[in-house]
């Protein structure tokens, strides 16, 4: 009948079974979840770090292709600048053989003031001529070092004898690099025009890059004076704002001292470039982003002179050319997310639900379902913990039968020892009862027959342990030849060769009276009157050996092997003893059964004459203490 707790138990190990396919473990404990969680972190660093090197490799391949763009772009600058200055050149050469040119020059040093102002006059309709036949030229000038300076623009004429600025031209920067390398040409930049026409206005001034030479009359070894052609920097910027877009980042010219003497916005001419020094480090052409600016920084290195084209790109350019494919990326990061955490749960989901089966089966086993197994095996590592699951399932059930058998057939072979006796109350009472009539009578014997038939069976009801010591055992033997002896006249001779080491070692209870009582059976002969029975013990490594010895007519050989091959093949729970009773086959199962297959009897004949009987059992002591490290009751 079940409990009135019972179907509330059962209930509530339902619900924790149904809780555990809910939520199988507490928190982050499931395998599953810990799992789910790693791949999708090392799929996310893993997809995040390759997002990172592709949008990294990407802006690289961009900015390296528009490098190499760049760099067409400023060979052809290059090419032009090289053009106009070379026209430039020649248009200076040209200029200097005008005779207007050559007298002027030569007033100024041999003529009266006369020619000189004529020649003035000359010059000056000369340089109106030059200006109106190429526009890029902003003005000319001739700066003599005794006549002062003459020149001017398309629209205005200057004749500056202004001693002060004379003194402060002829210390200037450009015109000492124009006696240093004199005839040569010197190219500057970064100056209005103002600083050759300190006369103009501010409106007319504008910013000028100056092809200048130290020049003289074609007859004079010495310089004289000193040519400056001002081109305009506007049309030198407007060729390669054609070619550049200002949106997409400053553009400009910077001088061997990193001054901006070019660039799309006039604001920067004069200003210092704050990438000189690196620019001058890094090479002839190459690009760098400068630390802590969001740019890319393109420069090409000049012919001629130690000048530089420096292109400025916002980085945030390159952004906005890869913004699609930014987005694509994102795009495909989160879609590569999502279907890698579908596919992780869906594969883990089917990794893991072996162990849910198994932790299922293992919870049922924990509550006594005994022999559970799990049908559906994966073929993997899994299939083997589950495989060994089932077989430690079975070997559980089995041990657990094959235990219960045992403990079945030492109650049986215990009860069938027991029952092989009188009922102890109705045995005692009657014994005493004959006692009492025997004193009575003066019978001695019979008194002494029956206090040792008393002695005799008082260990079998004493004590319900299977279990005592040889000491017991032989006190018993040695009560039972007494009354054999009464029987038989004292025809059995009882010697007893044990060793006292040996008295304290436990044996099954009533194993030797069987075998003393087929010694005597038969081993006496019809002629023979008495026999000789001798118990001894000697020990066997760590096992003890009983020897029944008799002088009785001892076993036919053909009869021998049956006997011992009777009690090597004994089936369980069969006994072959013909002749009923106890038997030896009961004792030497009994010792199989407390003991293990390997311990029993075995049966032989004398040397002389007569029958011995061997036990082997394990060397227990008193105590319960087996002097052997280990005693597999039960095991082979």
């Amino acid at each position: 009948m079940e409990s009135s707790q019972g179907p509330s138990k059962t209930r509530k190990l339902r619900g924790q079974r149904w809780l555990r396919h809910i939520w199988p473990v507490k928190g982050m404990h499931s395998l599953r979840k810990q799992l789910i969680v790693y791949f999708t972190l090392i799929s996310l660093v893993v997809l995040s770090l390759g997002s990172y090197f592709s949008y990294s490799h990407m802006l690289e391949i961009i900015k390296g292709q528009n490098e190499k763009y760049l760099f067409q772009q400023f060979r052809q600058l290059d090419y032009n600048m090289n053009s106009m200055i070379s026209d430039v050149d020649r248009l200076s050469k040209l200029f200097l053989i005008d005779d207007a040119v050559q007298k002027f020059l030569e007033t100024n040093l041999y003529s009266s003031e006369f020619d000189a102002i004529e020649t003035t006059n000359s010059i000056i309709g000369r340089i109106t001529s030059f200006i109106s036949n190429y526009s890029y030229i902003q003005s000319i000038y001739i700066v003599t070092e005794n006549r002062g300076q003459i020149g001017g623009s398309f629209k205005t004429t200057l004749v500056n004898t202004d001693d002060e600025w004379m003194e402060e031209y002829f210390q200037s920067e450009e015109y000492l690099k124009t006696r240093d390398v004199f005839p040569q040409v010197v190219i500057g930049g970064g100056k209005k025009e103002s600083f050759f026409n300190p006369y103009i206005s501010s409106i007319q001034d504008t910013s000028i890059i100056s092809v200048m030479r130290g020049v003289k009359p074609i007859y004079d070894q010495r310089k004289s004076a000193t040519l400056i052609i001002n081109i305009n920097e506007r049309y030198l910027a407007s060729v390669y704002s054609a070619a550049f877009d200002d949106n997409e980042g400053e553009t400009y010219i910077v001088d061997d001292r990193g001054g901006v003497v070019s660039s799309g916005d006039g604001r920067l001419i004069g200003t210092v470039s704050p990438y000189y020094e690196q620019i001058q480090v890094a090479g002839d052409f190459g690009s760098f982003v400068p630390t802590g600016s969001a740019m890319q920084v393109v420069y090409y290195k000049l012919q001629g002179e130690n000048w530089y084209i420096v292109k400025e790109i916002p980085l945030q350019l390159f952004s906005e050319d890869i913004l699609s494919m930014q987005k694509m990326i994102v795009f495909v990061f989160f879609i590569s997310m999502l279907l890698i955490y579908t596919v992780s749960l869906a594969w883990l989901r089917k990794i893991t639900k072996p162990l849910n089966k198994l932790a299922d089966k293992m919870f049922d086993m924990s509550r006594g379902e005994l022999g559970v197994t799990i049908t559906k095996i994966p073929n993997n590592e899994f299939g083997i913990v589950i495989r060994r699951f089932n077989e430690m399932s079975l070997s559980i059930v089995d041990l657990l039968h094959k235990n219960n058998e045992i403990q079945e057939k030492k109650r049986k072979f215990e009860i069938e020892a027991l029952q092989s006796q009188i009922n102890p109350h109705f045995l005692y009472n009657t014994l005493n009862m004959i006692k009492w009539m025997a004193s009575l009578m003066k019978a001695n014997h019979i008194v002494a027959s029956i206090v040792a038939l008393g002695n005799l069976l008082r260990p079998a009801f004493k004590s319900t342990s299977p279990m005592c010591t040889l000491r017991d055992e032989l006190r018993y033997l040695e009560n039972y030849i007494k009354i054999i002896n009464w029987r038989f006249s004292n025809s059995v001779n009882f010697i007893l060769n044990v060793e006292e080491q040996f008295m304290d070692c436990q044996i099954p209870r009533f194993i030797l009276q069987p075998l003393i009582e087929n010694s005597i059976t038969f081993g006496m002969q019809d002629h023979e009157h008495v026999i000789n029975i001798t118990i001894e013990a000697a020990s066997l490594d760590d096992d003890v050996e009983i020897l029944v010895t008799d002088t009785g007519k001892g076993i036919q050989p053909d009869k021998l092997a049956e006997i011992n091959s009777n009690l090597q093949d004994v089936e369980d729970g069969v006994l072959r003893n013909k002749e009923g009773g106890i038997g030896i086959y009961n004792v030497n199962r009994r010792i199989r059964l407390h003991f293990g297959e390997r311990y029993g009897i075995r049966i032989g004949n004398a040397e002389e004459k007569g029958t011995v009987v061997r036990i082997l059992v394990p060397e227990v002591r008193d105590d319960g203490e087996s002097i052997r490290e280990e005693w597999p009751g039960g095991q082979n």
